[in-house]
């Protein structure tokens, strides 16, 4: 099974205006059952109660019965158990927590993902990538102002990103690359699962759940295409050449280097019939088409 993904992973590096029509069929016992080992025996349940002990217990039969849902379209995820975690600046963050089979099949669904996707993501991206992260971010950004000439530094915050991802946008990225109806559901299922807080349903019209093991990689497509194709396509030039009056940066800079701090929303970048727009005319045809 790796052995395929690598696979798909070297032929989306390699051909990157590639579409791919089917992958739904990799979910089979084999994946699932790969899922099942590298889960985390210790992490909290759903609100079914399951453990990882407890599904290992007829794991054979319980992966086949999975299998046998996914493939007649029955499978649905249930809602997640909503808990909110503190935050240091006194807030609250929402963590999803899944179901045991919300995690097997989510699992999946990343690993593919992954394999399509992370070949086409800029390398500035360091959140959520494998072999990546603060550590390399800092390293490359001491790099480039220390060894290119630097006008300015960029530090911008969108509000509430995993809470407001639009589920519409998700499922447009996904299909520029993959055209598999049975992927596209899953996740949108997936989505669409709802949560349940203190003990009342609610549904979910946007977002992805923190805590889903899904969520990284969504996200990481939706900045791929929204904010870094965005800032490197359109913002970066519009600074070269000197057109970013209409962006209300502020200087907190001392140096050469000039630091600005920008926050907005994804609604706001989404609504911008200019961005959008740009974005849409710099895709490939296959992904225009699949966009409109």
């Amino acid at each position: 099974m790796e052995t395929k993904l690598a696979r798909i992973s070297q032929l989306s590096k390699e051909n990157p205006d590639m579409v791919f029509t089917s992958l739904g069929h990799l979910i089979n016992k084999e994946m699932l059952q790969s899922c099942h080992l590298q889960m985390d025996g210790e992490k909290a349940v759903g609100i079914d109660g399951v453990t990882k002990e407890e599904y290992s217990r007829n794991l054979d039969e319980n992966i086949e019965n999975l299998v046998e849902r996914l493939k007649k379209k029955s499978y649905k995820s249930k809602p997640a158990r909503l808990v909110e975690i503190p935050k240091d600046n006194g807030k609250t963050r929402p963590l999803s927590i899944y179901c045991y089979e919300d995690k097997l099949v989510p699992e999946a669904l990343r690993r593919i993902l992954e394999a399509v996707f992370e070949p086409l993501f800029y390398d500035e991206m360091m959140g959520f990538r494998p072999n990546r992260g603060c550590h390399r971010a800092i390293r490359k950004l001491n790099t480039m102002l220390e060894r290119k000439p630097t006008s300015y530094v960029l530090d911008a915050d969108v509000k509430g990103f995993f809470q407001h991802l639009d589920h519409e946008w998700i499922i447009r990225f996904i299909e520029s690359k993959i055209k598999d109806p049975n992927i596209t559901r899953l996740v949108r299922r997936m989505l669409k699962a709802g949560i349940m807080n203190d003990y009342q349903f609610e549904a979910t019209e946007e977002g992805s759940g923190q805590g889903s093991v899904c969520s990284p990689v969504i996200s990481c497509i939706y900045m791929h295409y929204v904010l870094v194709w965005w800032f490197k396509e359109v913002i970066t030039p519009a600074f070269r050449y000197n057109v970013m009056k209409s962006y209300n940066f502020k200087y907190q800079g001392r140096s050469r280097s000039l630091i600005f701090k920008y926050s907005t929303s994804l609604k706001d970048i989404l609504n911008r019939n200019s961005v959008m727009g740009s974005f849409k005319s710099a895709l490939p045809i296959s992904m225009i088409f699949s966009i409109r």
